[in-house]
């Protein structure tokens, strides 16, 4: 791996320092230089070179060409931003940074699609369809994001409505787990200033992981998505977009594995339909399923003041999902699983005002509000194979912890960012935002016993203090003030090459704890719960580079930020999770990434990113089995690297297009995602411990000369890379062998894909 790792980096260096960014159309090789990529990090169209930014950018068409379908996939390719499943969520880092499994948490890395925030972090499951590019911004951007885009934001732009008739069909179908893309879209003029667009989507797979206990193959996959916009502009000083969305996405089972057993882990639990520890991609337990279902409608109006231009961005985001998982990860009736409910519902408006570009004084000043409604409930489920274990187990046989939660919140900022040309080669940018927040949140939870429940109330009771679970009912109201400033410095050094140097402060917002079982300073369990919980903030400094040249860019920038108040997750070995301000942080590195038209038809792009992540202070680090914990009862973990933070990662891709008669042409595409080793689970337990790997991919396509129609061929992870996206503990094993066995559960990575993918454009 190490030979891997030298013989990629070497290429990356040589071609140029780099990451590998969005091309909009064909290789610019044909067309002597490089294609120009326009970004909307800034608020205004810009070039991707011209942007004082750590970023990276996905066009749309390379996006529908890898039949790449959620951010989840697109992550690989974009250097030190990492997005896995877990149990109950999805985890969206950038730079090491991320938010926990806590519904209580807002995302570290901010998600906007069109401008409007997209919150939850399993919206970030939602499909990606007729994209016109993905951008990814790293590091802390409070003036235009806003609060919480304290590690970054991911900011998706749709394709907008054309002023003349054009439309596609495509198709994907991938052999080895059946899973079927369609795609349709339809745009053009209704009438004179009013143009739409309207787009249909539909997947479906059986999955890769066979689970023999319930005879099916997981994850399946069922999903659904429709847009359309209606968009009009006759010219005058006013112009408004609507988008109407819904999208219904569902999967039963999950890509996750047992493995690292020890002790006598494996003689409690063997047994062909019980667990598996084997790395087979075979697996045993009871379903999970997970339904979501997302409506959201937005308006965005511009109005031009003279040379100035007024913008309305108003927006209705609705989102409900529907959980059921295993909470045992076995094939074993422990858990019957725990039952999850999210309801979000969101109203949010930002007005803002924006200079006409190009004048010695630029900016962009305005205001946001937003409403949001959080409700959810959840409750886990002791079997009654309970009732036939030995005092004090059997207590727990029929009954359940039913918890309640409810949440509203209110978000009024104003923000500001001005760039000052001091010279023709010198430019000072600066920026800040104000933010009022108030949150009012209650949880409560009960313990509930069903009808073959037979243990006297009093010791249900006690057998759930045992493992930290009380009933109880608390509530809770917070008020925050933030300001967070940033500025710039841009000096072009040439007209090809520009430098520059960035400070900015982030806030990422408190709140309460969502899924703790018990009261904050509980005397009755040993490791009592949360409630309230303080926003954390991060330092951020950043210098760069980015030239672009007719056949050459590349961006170069090395960064260091501390974080303070990281709010963390820590699971206390049983069925619980409490919330804590417990952590300080630093993360530092260096990221480079390059585009080169070495020929006509050819073009050549790579990234690589080094991350140097440690932990300034963490006391309160969860312990892995048989570690032993300090005084405090938890393990520190000061110093040491955060889970899921490999110190180098990056891609090289290659793509040629030529003709092959006057009216075909043939494109080809080879590229690798690499990563170094890292530590897949959160109390960094070395068993949990991922190799370094190379992934490669390819794509082969005959095509029409200008594109009416094209067939593919595209495979990915070609090498069959087994990789651990993410690992925890297997919750109550510790507790069931009483102390003397372990082991682990992890989300796996996809093996190798073949695909064919036919489409048609008229």
């Amino acid at each position: 791996m190490k030979t891997s790792f030298a013989v990629l980096f070497a290429a990356t260096a040589l071609a140029t320092p780099g990451i590998a960014l969005a091309q909009d159309t064909v290789p610019g090789g044909d067309q002597g230089g490089l294609e120009e990529i326009i970004v909307t990090a800034q608020k205004r169209a810009e070039g991707l070179s011209d942007v004082p930014i750590s970023i990276s950018a996905v066009s749309g068409k390379q996006v529908e060409n890898y039949g790449q379908t959620n951010l989840e996939q697109i992550s690989s390719s974009v250097p030190n931003l990492k997005i896995t499943q877990t149990a109950i969520a999805n985890r969206i880092a950038i730079r090491g940074i991320a938010s926990g499994d806590n519904k209580g948490f807002e995302q570290s890395v901010a998600m906007f699609v069109d401008g409007v925030y997209y919150g939850r972090d399993q919206l970030s499951r939602l499909p990606l369809v007729d994209m016109e590019r993905v951008e990814v911004l790293r590091g802390p951007q409070p003036t235009l994001f806003g609060k919480n885009a304290i590690a970054g934001a991911v900011n998706i732009t749709t394709r907008s409505p054309t002023d003349e008739f054009e439309g596609s069909v495509s198709g994907l179908y991938e052999f080895n787990h059946k899973e079927l893309q369609l795609t349709g879209v339809l745009s053009g003029p209704l009438s004179d200033g009013i143009e739409a667009r309207v787009v249909g989507y539909h997947r479906s797979m059986d999955g890769y992981f066979y689970n023999q206990k319930l005879d099916r193959d997981e994850p399946n996959v069922d999903e659904y998505y429709v847009r359309g916009k209606l968009e009009f502009d006759k010219g005058g000083p006013f112009a408004a977009e609507l988008k109407l969305e819904y999208a219904d996405f569902e999967m039963k089972g999950q890509p996750r594995d047992v493995f690292g057993a020890v002790g006598i882990y494996n003689m409690v639990f063997q047994g062909p339909f019980f667990v598996s520890t084997d790395p087979d991609y075979v697996r045993e337990d009871n379903g999970y399923e997970s339904k979501n279902k997302v409506f959201g409608a937005t308006l965005n109006a511009d109005l031009e003041l003279g040379d100035h231009t007024l913008t309305s961005v108003s927006s209705l985001l609705d989102y409900k999902t529907r959980e059921i998982v295993d909470v045992d990860f076995s094939g074993i009736s422990f858990l019957d699983g725990t039952n999850l409910r999210e309801d979000y519902r969101q109203f949010s408006q930002e007005l803002r005002l924006t200079s006409p570009g190009g004048e010695a004084f630029d900016y962009i000043a305005g205001v946001y509000y937003q409403h949001a409604k959080l409700d959810v409930q959840d409750f886990t489920l002791f079997n009654p194979t309970f009732l036939a274990l030995g005092a004090p187990f059997n207590a727990l046989g029929d009954t359940s912890n039913d918890r309640v939660y409810t949440q509203k919140s209110d978000l009024i900022s104003a923000f500001a960012q001005g760039e000052l040309s001091v010279t023709d080669q010198l430019r000072i940018t600066a920026g800040a935002r104000f933010n009022h927040e108030k949150k009012s949140g209650s949880r409560s939870l009960a313990i509930v016993q069903g009808p073959l429940s037979t243990a006297p109330a009093p010791v249900v009771a006690a057998v759930f203090r045992a493992l930290n679970i009380e009933a109880h009912s608390v509530s809770g109201k917070l008020s925050e003030d933030s300001f967070n400033p940033m500025v710039n410095v841009q000096y072009d050094a040439t007209d090809d090459l520009m430098l520059y140097a960035s400070y900015a402060k982030g806030t990422k917002a408190g709140g309460f704890d969502i899924r703790s079982n018990s009261l904050p300073g509980s005397t009755t369990v040993a490791k009592p719960g949360a409630f309230e919980f303080e926003d954390e903030s991060a330092d951020n400094f950043e210098a760069g580079l980015k030239y672009k040249g007719r056949n050459v860019a590349f961006n170069l920038s090395v960064y260091r930020t501390d974080y303070k108040d990281l709010q963390v997750n820590i699971f206390d070995g049983t069925l619980n999770f409490n919330v804590r301000n417990a952590a300080e942080a630093r993360t530092q590195g260096v990221e480079a990434d390059f585009r080169a038209a070495v020929a006509p038809g050819l073009t050549i792009s790579g990234a690589v990113a080094y991350l140097d992540f440690k932990f300034s202070n963490f006391t309160d680090g969860q312990c892995y089995y048989l570690q032993t914990p300090g005084p405090n009862g938890f393990c520190d973990y000061s110093g040491k690297r955060n889970a899921l933070s490999p110190k180098w990662s990056g891609n090289l891709n290659l793509d040629y297009t030529t003709p092959v008669t006057s009216d075909m042409k043939v494109a080809f595409n080879v590229n690798a995602d690499f990563s170094s080793s890292y530590i897949a689970a959160a109390n960094l337990d070395p068993r949990t411990h991922q190799d370094g790997y190379v992934k490669l991919g390819a794509r082969l396509a005959l095509a029409q000369i200008e594109d009416r129609w094209e067939v593919a061929l595209i495979g990915r992870n070609l090498t069959n890379q087994r990789i651990l996206q993410t690992a925890s503990s297997m919750p109550l094993a510790t507790t069931i062998t009483q102390g003397a066995g372990n082991a682990y559960n992890g989300i796996v990575d996809r093996p190798r894909t073949i695909a064919v993918q036919l489409t048609g454009r008229f």
